[in-house]
């Protein structure tokens, strides 16, 4: 007999008893549900996809591995070879920093495609911060931080300038950026999504921090450790620490991040590691333990692991620096790299097949990195599809002459574009999912729709593509020498426009704009039709300067007619047609929105507008768009108020205006904002939802259980004395 059966017994019994058991069990329940309950909603915050890319700096790639089967399963070609290449992934995107040449490559996970690409100096004073759907550009030598778009990486809102150096920079888990400067201030900066711009929450002068001095970020806070100067403070976190230990003029590399309780970093040419415990600073000599070279430390599961360079291992401590573990030997590539994703620490090992995955208990298996056999993905363009050679001609055939001859586009108006010649026909090259890849799309155009001081806005038109799965949008990308180098767009017909910036470069005079579209089905994106466009400036016709009256030679004296000649031919009167002016629209790229008001975890916000002059007197229709999501409100163009609804995530806002004739449309300059769902980030098991304070929902459902179960003590007290009375 079920449980559920017992107490079904139980309950049609009938009278007070029943009625206790009832109570109890229905108390139990909710006190179960109240405790469970909390429980679910802490663990939902930490779900990811489980999956885990690495960089192999030898061959210029980044893989990603599957740490349940223990295999790759993708491998996307970066850069070139002898890269140095530091990953960072957040919101289904993927950021790769190349140190060797300073190139920033963003890639659209959901198509595993470029959407967006930066130069930064190369070297070790360029750093790449990520964090809530906000992407930070540090150049440590010229003491800037640029904020950059996401998705095609241009830059948002203003620079932040520190004056001088900077010797570190990080960002948090709570999305504070923490920067110490040469000179010894630290500072803690946000970024304000209405104003785009850094506001400062603190500075604080560390006297003994230097050009040396690095950072350690946590949960809430960070830790300095300025060895050159012999100090080490821990700030912004609730408990600050100010402790001097042992001074030294040696490169330190400290973890990228770590618990505030728990701080390491090493000092390769002094054979140390430094571990700041509970607020104190000891040194540990990991040379004794056959570790002379330590790299950069790691954090897991309360030990700190050191990857030992030259040596083909990392080490283990505890937190009182003794050995922690057995040590994790690596083989074959280079000095081994520490990884921590999705609460696994990788042991990586550029250029070699197999890396070490640790598991939560200590223990480690060998991981699969590289598979000669996974074919390597262009995230930029597909190679050619392999086609046979034509055939011979035959001679005998006679030979037809081209059609409309003198024009190599079929129009006797000249073309507007350079346009790459379609890919021969052939059967797109298969899938792993069955279906074969799309062709890339044909007749790519370009045509200039218009242009302001700001930008330059281009109309790109293609030719739809037949696939055997069904095509979903198409990617158009544009690149060139314009200030952020690259812009994108999606579309689901066969155009799209593009708006290029003017402003920092001289390409909107004389810039050439080079064009791919890809069209994309569900599983996979297809080969790139391609097609360039020379930007030039203006045209500025001729003064129209009359030639002079001066008779040709051998002419007879004007208005003496030739004997016996008749008199002059005149021609009618010639009849010319005006073509309409161009439709009316006010200045592309304008900056029309001021502000974007609301919570981060607030889904719906206010947008403030100041429109220009052009923009308020428009005569035609305009909206507020949510370009990265499609949603569009109608507003007036003299609108300075309007709301609009966001997704988990970045959005980009602008304001759009049509042509009163319905044939073309412009967007003001765009503004971000970011909704984050519960306010908590992804994959932060640690992070309590702010939408209803830590105990709020079980509060009410634990007192519930409780009265339940002193209603089911009364009822049974009440049984009792009936019995007694009886």
């Amino acid at each position: 007999m079920s449980w559920w059966h017992r107490v079904g017994r139980v309950i049609s019994g009938g009278g007070r008893e029943s009625a206790s058991v009832v109570a109890a069990l229905l108390g139990v329940l909710v006190l179960a549900g109240a405790a469970l309950g909390q429980g679910i909603s802490r663990t939902s915050v930490a779900v990811s996809d489980g999956l885990t890319w690495l960089g192999d700096d030898q061959r210029g790639e980044v893989v990603q591995v599957n740490p349940v089967s223990g295999k790759p399963q993708t491998r996307l070609q970066i850069s070139g070879p002898d890269s140095q290449l530091e990953i960072a992934q957040e919101d289904g995107r993927l950021i790769v920093l190349n140190r060797r040449t300073g190139e920033i490559t963003v890639i659209d996970l959901a198509t595993l495609l470029a959407s967006g690409r930066r130069q930064a100096p190369p070297g070790a004073t360029s750093k790449v911060l990520v964090s809530n759907g906000m992407v930070f550009v540090v150049d440590r030598a010229a003491g800037t931080v640029h904020t950059a778009d996401p998705l095609t990486l241009a830059d948002v809102g203003q620079t932040w300038q520190a004056g001088q150096p900077l010797a570190d920079a990080v960002v948090d888990e709570r999305g504070v950026l923490w920067l110490v400067d040469h000179g010894g201030t630290l500072r803690s900066l946000d970024w304000s999504d209405d104003e785009e711009r850094f506001q400062e929450r603190s500075h604080r002068q560390v006297s003994g921090a230097g050009p040396r001095t690095v950072l350690v970020p946590h949960d809430q806070g960070v830790t300095l450790i300025g060895l050159d100067g012999g100090v080490v403070v821990r700030d912004g976190t609730g408990e600050d620490v100010s402790r001097s230990t042992d001074r030294t003029d040696a490169e330190v590399i400290a973890a990228q991040t770590s618990p505030s309780d728990l701080v390491p970093a090493s000092v390769p040419d002094s054979s140390a590691v430094v571990l700041v415990v509970d607020g104190q600073v000891q040194r540990v000599d990991v040379g004794a333990l056959g570790c002379p070279k330590p790299g950069r430390p790691a954090v897991f599961r309360d030990r700190v692991y050191v990857p030992c360079k030259g040596s083909g291992k990392v080490i283990v401590l505890d937190r009182g620096g003794r050995r922690g573990g057995d040590d994790v030997r690596t083989s074959g590539g280079s000095d081994p790299e520490l990884v921590f994703d999705d609460g696994r620490l990788f042991v990586n090992v550029p250029g070699s097949s197999t890396g070490v995955l640790v598991d939560t208990d200590g223990a480690t298996r060998s991981l699969t990195i590289r598979s000669p056999e996974l074919p390597v993905k262009d995230p930029d363009r597909s190679p050619p599809p392999s086609v046979p050679p034509p055939p011979p001609p035959n001679p005998n055939e006679p030979t037809k002459p081209p059609r409309n001859p003198g024009n190599g586009n079929g129009n006797n108006n000249g073309p507007t574009t350079e346009v790459a010649p379609p890919p021969p026909s052939s059967a797109p090259p298969s899938s792993s999912s069955g279906g074969a890849a799309p062709a890339a799309p044909a007749g790519v155009t370009v045509r200039e729709k218009s242009r302001s001081a700001s930008a330059v806005v281009v109309t790109v038109s293609w030719a739809a593509v037949t696939s055997s799965d069904p095509v979903v949008g198409y990617t158009v990308a544009g690149s060139g020498s314009f200030s952020g180098g690259s812009v994108s767009a999606q579309a689901a017909g066969t155009s799209a426009d593009l708006s290029v910036p003017c402003t920092g470069s001289s390409f909107c005079t004389s810039g050439r704009l080079d064009v791919a579209v890809r069209a994309s089905t569900a599983t996979q994106a297809g080969a790139a039709g391609m097609a360039s466009f020379t930007v030039t400036a203006p045209n500025t016709p001729p003064p129209n300067t009359p030639p002079p009256n001066t008779p040709p030679p051998n002419t007879p004296p004007p208005n003496t007619p030739p004997p016996n000649t008749p008199p002059p031919y005149t021609p009618p009167p010639t009849t010319t047609t005006t073509p309409p002016p161009p439709p009316s629209l006010p200045t592309a790229g304008a900056a029309v929105i001021t502000a974007i008001s609301g919570g981060r975890n607030v889904p719906s916000r206010r947008v403030t507008m100041a429109p220009p002059a052009d923009w308020a007197s428009h005569n035609g229709r305009c909206e507020v768009v949510n370009k990265t999501y499609g949603y569009a409100v109608g507003i007036a163009c003299s609108a300075t108020t309007a709301t609009i609804d966001l997704e988990e995530g970045v959005n980009s806002i602008v304001v759009r205006a049509y042509a009163a004739s319905g044939a073309g449309q412009v967007d003001s300059a765009a503004r971000n904002a970011s909704y984050l769902e519960d306010g908590c980030l992804p994959n932060k098991p640690t992070c309590i939802p702010q939408r209803v304070p830590a105990g709020a929902e079980t509060a009410p459902m634990g007192a519930g259980g409780l009265g339940l179960l002193a209603c089911a003590f009364l009822l049974r007290i009440g049984v009792r004395r009936g019995d007694e009375e009886k």
